[in-house]
């Protein structure tokens, strides 16, 4: 028992000064990741066991980030002990350009940032759509969450028809242009109608 102790200490001990070797390549990946038009970001929870001063029941969160230039993104995951969205503002500062994230209230400081445009996920607003749906059940009519949910597949068959043919680039902004501006046009003059029907949440 004291030889496998021993042993996890050296392992940990190991890990932590290779991890500190290499945080020049960590800032390095930051820098490239910055570097291009588009950023995603998430966080999702991690569980860390004998973590000095907090519990095993304790909720961590690994923030992920992935950008830099188009056609070779890199990854960069964080380990953090919170979801304050300070975690993000502070491994974002300086950025110009698109970040992409859920509806997550604390990114809501993206919205605060000079040239920063912060975008949301089709992925996300569909899931909102679905769960009335579900909580509709199968008996229930259809209704107004159907009608957006139309509207996204269209979008989604789009992009699908678009990479089966293999459009990136500027191809693929005069594809979206053409066909997928039309459809979110007609989405947000239905959006703006509904908004006034439908209760907030």
């Amino acid at each position: 028992r004291i030889g496998i102790e021993l042993n996890r200490t050296n392992m940990c001990s190991w890990a932590i000064r290779v991890a500190d070797q290499c945080s020049p390549l960590l800032e390095l990946n930051r820098a490239e990741i910055l570097s291009g038009p588009l950023i995603n970001a998430d966080e999702t929870t991690a569980q860390v066991l004998d973590e000095p001063g907090r519990l095993n029941t304790s909720k961590s969160y690994m923030w992920v980030y992935r950008g830099g230039p188009p056609g070779r993104p890199g990854l960069i995951y964080q380990y953090h002990p919170t979801r304050a969205g300070e975690v993000a503002k502070a491994f974002l500062a300086g950025y110009k350009g698109y970040v992409q994230t859920d509806g997550y209230a604390g990114y809501n400081f993206l919205a605060e940032l000079d040239g920063v445009v912060h975008v949301g996920c089709w992925a996300h607003a569909r899931r909102k759509f679905m769960e009335v749906i579900q909580a509709r059940g199968k008996k229930g009519k259809s209704g107004s969450a159907d009608e957006a949910l139309a509207y996204i597949q269209k979008l989604y068959r789009i992009e699908h028809e678009a990479k089966s043919r293999g459009i990136t680039g500027k191809e693929l902004s005069e594809e979206r242009e053409l066909k997928a501006k039309p459809v979110l046009d007609k989405f947000k003059g239905w959006l703006d109608k509904k908004v006034l029907q439908v209760p907030p949440k």
